[in-house]
């Protein structure tokens, strides 16, 4: 982000009360004290934060999408039964540079509730400066690891990649640690630390929180869709890992920015990877018209629901209820 723009999202924002935002441990209420049977975690996808300005170019644009952002933070704090968020990755806005995470750290720092993060392209793959043309430069291997270990520092995490559980659900939060070419593309020791883990917890389903989707859990809508670049990887043996899953389990990503009014956003004919995993897409934050799911995880199922920030409602055409 250009300095002019970074001053300008410092206009837009002022009067934001700053907080710091850490890694918050979970903390499980009391049997008997919760109003709901559910645990609801609001998800927050390609955030791009304070906005992308190759995409918005004007600060009339600009300023209307930074206000949708602000409406979304407004809703989702309104709701009184939020538990947790998650954050699935490029939470700033193009290089992964200070000023852009000073921006994260803001908004994020909002949030009523705790939130785990994990990291996207945009946190980590870039340097901090475009070439001569303004595109993006990819970073080498040494740089990447050294933005995916700052943003490791910086949200306080456990390690790059980490699980938790809630209930008999089985949390976990991938990273693309290989840090090579590939853009989301998980190194041979988290592999194993992923058959592991599936191995250990077969009572409950296992929820995914990856950056990237798995390959061919989207229509191929556009060329880029259903490639090494826009999926998780590496993809065979992803496959071969995932079909062990529990049932119930879900694959939670972001990063194709798959709005709702695509035909694969909610479709399980498309959506469903093997019998007991289904890809769940959220679309990107980054727009005028700005949409987030929410799971709520019961003890015998977990529903998927779509909110219409824009409009202020649930979209009741993408309810989806996964039983375990």
């Amino acid at each position: 982000m250009l300095r002019r723009d970074f001053l300008r999202w410092m206009l837009f924002s002022a009067g934001w009360m700053v907080a710091d935002s850490y890694f918050q441990p979970l903390k499980l209420l009391a049997s008997g004290s919760r109003k709901s049977d559910y645990y609801h975690i609001v998800l927050l996808s390609d955030m791009h934060l304070p906005w992308k300005t190759n995409k918005h170019p004007t600060p009339e644009e600009q300023q209307e999408v930074w206000a949708g952002k602000q409406a979304m933070l407004a809703n989702i704090n309104s709701w009184n039964d939020v538990d947790e968020a998650a954050v699935l990755g490029d939470q700033a806005a193009r290089f992964g540079i200070e000023e852009e995470f000073a921006c994260v750290d803001n908004f994020l720092g909002s949030l009523r509730f705790p939130y785990y993060s994990i990291a996207g392209n945009h946190d980590y793959v870039y340097r901090d400066t475009p070439d001569a043309q303004g595109n993006l430069q990819m970073g080498t291997h040494e740089e990447k690891w050294a933005k995916l270990m700052a943003f490791t520092k910086r949200y306080h995490l456990p390690d790059v990649y980490y699980a938790r559980s809630v209930g008999k659900y089985r949390l976990l939060y991938l990273a693309p640690d290989a840090c090579n070419e590939l853009k989301i593309e998980l190194s041979a020791k988290q592999l194993d630390w992923l058959r592991g883990e599936i191995a250990s917890h077969q009572h409950g389903p296992i929820i995914f929180f990856c950056h990237a989707p798995l390959m061919g859990t989207l229509r191929t809508y556009t060329k880029k869709i259903n490639t090494p670049q826009t999926t998780a990887q590496p993809a065979d043996q992803l496959k071969e890992i995932l079909s062990h899953c529990p049932p119930g389990s879900l694959w939670v990503s972001g990063h194709t920015h798959t709005p709702p009014k695509n035909d694969s956003f909610a479709d399980d004919s498309v959506n469903r990877f093997n019998e007991n995993l289904v890809n769940i897409h959220n679309p990107c934050i980054d727009k005028k018209h700005v949409y987030t799911n929410s799971l709520y995880l019961y003890d015998d199922k977990v529903v998927v629901r779509t909110y219409d920030h824009r409009d202020n409602e649930w979209v009741k055409k993408f309810d989806r209820i996964y039983h375990n």
